[in-house]
């Protein structure tokens, strides 16, 4: 197939930005150019430009198709059979990945019968030549990006043993500058005042006793802001704190990208680096804390380590409940209160939000939040026991005798057409009565493959109501069981539910929170 036979508005044009490129150039500026020499390319081949809602613009790095987005709506759009074409600069620009990522791209051309259009070949994967070809351009282009990495990284690590900053957002305290020029220009940090102050005041209040949290919300309470959010975290401040920058040093590889591979698929982790490639070495940027003050915070966090007071699950809806407040969406805790106050301590226990100085949603009594979950469940087997006694599978059998009919037909129109091909062969008909009866013949067999294939579309799944009331009943069965542990409780509730979210948009009122109406609402999303 070639490029004369396919419509400009079965074209799709893909951009991306390559480490080949020019470096001085910004990816708005490489896909500019791009664009211009293709829709040339596509006004002299096809007569016409490509319209923008067709252009797939690329502007985020990613060496994986995991890791574009754009590529993966190409692909979907692929799959959908509404394009012939594909309109790139290269090959090379639709990956450069691992051989596990050529092999998708090749298969998602080749399968969809999509051609990859350049300005000085056209590639059919449905060739074989065509198909070996491209194979040798894209490992040709993955063969380049291993080099470049190779160069780009041993630069990256003479530039940080010299001192300077190669970090693409500065720290907290810090903005990032340029110093030289030509080939002696660097990076490095030069101290925003304010933020420096904060920083500072971070470290004496540590000293002083107190712990992350609490500097955070004292932080917020003085209106001061981190960089990318409206509040303060705890963890936010023990990495500040942690952060030999602020003594004037740099690190490299502190947190090293491990790839893993996890129920076939590839995973990417960052821990903490013990190797020897981690390095850290004097800065060029000046220091906002002096060593004794990060040695005695150093000092300090080691002789107050985290204790962990149990390592059994103790919520039995871990992992399972979200805050649905606006811009929250946190995995809410399970939490035990004793009231000493009282003449006998009262424990008490609730579902809260972690974030519920921010977010302000209302904690709910945990024996309240369980009630409703129970009725919910409850409700939902009921559902499923009238539905197994009206016998909603009845569709499904329907559907599939609709389908055997259809199929029982279409053996004896094919039969009927064999009949009439061994009649025109023994003339018994004419080669115009064959014709004139055979047309409708074919007329009905396209009908009854479409029908056919219309109704296997159609085909709604098959649901075994009597397993769902099995599973669902024994889950809420056993909230009556005393002796179930939390992670058994845990294991069943996930065979059900696959997310709960909490809403309370209620004022809380301290002192009288629990003697006072609570209402909220649940959202549960079932695991059918």
């Amino acid at each position: 197939m070639q490029e004369t036979n396919i419509s400009i508005n079965e074209i799709i044009m893909y951009l991306r930005k390559s480490r080949s490129d020019d470096p001085y150039m910004t990816v708005e500026e490489v896909l500019a150019r791009h664009e211009r020499q293709l829709q040339e390319y596509a006004l002299s081949s096809f007569g016409s430009i490509i319209p923008e809602e067709r252009i797939f613009r690329e502007v985020v790095s990613g060496e994986t198709i995991a890791d574009r987005p754009v590529m993966q709506s190409v692909m979907k759009y692929l799959e959908s059979g509404q394009i012939k074409g594909v309109l790139v600069i290269e090959p090379q620009r639709l990956s450069r990945g691992d051989l596990e990522d050529c092999g998708r791209i090749i298969n998602a051309f080749r399968y969809t019968n999509t051609l990859v259009l350049t300005p000085p070949k056209t590639y059919d994967l449905s060739d074989e030549y065509d198909r070996k070809f491209f194979e040798m351009e894209l490992t040709r282009g993955n063969d380049y990006l291993e080099y470049t990495k190779k160069i780009l990284n041993r630069g990256r690590l003479a530039s940080v043993k010299q001192g300077n900053y190669i970090g693409s957002i500065a720290p907290y305290g810090y903005r990032k500058i340029k110093t030289g020029s030509g080939k002696d220009t660097a990076h490095t940090l030069e101290i925003v005042p304010e933020q420096a102050d904060a920083v500072r005041m971070m470290a004496q209040l540590y000293l002083a006793g107190n712990g992350f949290t609490r500097i955070a919300v004292h932080l917020d309470s003085l209106g001061i802001k981190p960089l990318k959010s409206d509040h303060w975290s705890p963890a936010a401040i023990s990495d500040i704190l942690s952060n030999p920058v602020y003594i004037g040093m740099i690190r490299w590889n502190h947190f090293k990208t491990i790839k893993t591979m996890q129920n076939g698929q590839i995973v990417k982790s960052r821990p903490t680096n013990h190797g020897t490639d981690y390095i850290l070495v004097p800065g060029k940027h000046p220091a906002i804390l002096d060593q004794g003050t990060f040695d005695a915070i150093a000092q300090r966090r080691g002789k107050s380590p985290k204790i962990k007071r149990g390592h059994e699950l103790r919520n039995p809806f871990a992992g399972l409940v979200f805050c649905g407040t606006a811009g929250c969406g946190r995995s809410m805790t399970f939490k035990q209160f004793t009231n000493y106050r009282s003449k006998v301590p009262r424990r008490s226990e609730s579902m809260i939000c972690p974030n519920q100085r921010i977010c302000h949603t209302k904690s709910v009594q945990y024996s309240a939040f369980v009630e409703r979950v129970k009725e919910i469940l409850s409700k939902t087997v009921d559902d499923f026991e009238i539905k197994l006694q009206n016998d909603d599978g009845n569709i499904v059998r329907i559907h599939e005798n609709i389908i055997r009919n259809l199929e029982q037909d279409l053996v004896k129109l094919k039969d009927k057409d064999l009949r009439q091909k061994d009649a025109y062969e023994d003339g018994i008909y004419t080669k115009e009565e064959y014709a004139s009866r055979n047309a409708k013949l074919q007329e009905q067999i396209c009908e009854v493959q479409l029908s056919i294939q219309r109704a296997k579309d159609t085909m709604p799944p098959e649901v075994d109501y009597q397993e769902r009331v099995s599973r669902f009943s024994d889950c809420l069965s056993k909230f009556e069981d005393t002796d179930i542990s939390a992670s058994e409780m845990n294991l069943l509730l996930k065979s059900c539910i696959e997310k709960i979210i909490y809403h309370n948009s209620s004022e809380s009122k301290p002192g009288i929170g629990r003697f006072v109406a609570n209402p909220f609402e649940l959202d549960i999303y079932l695991r059918l």
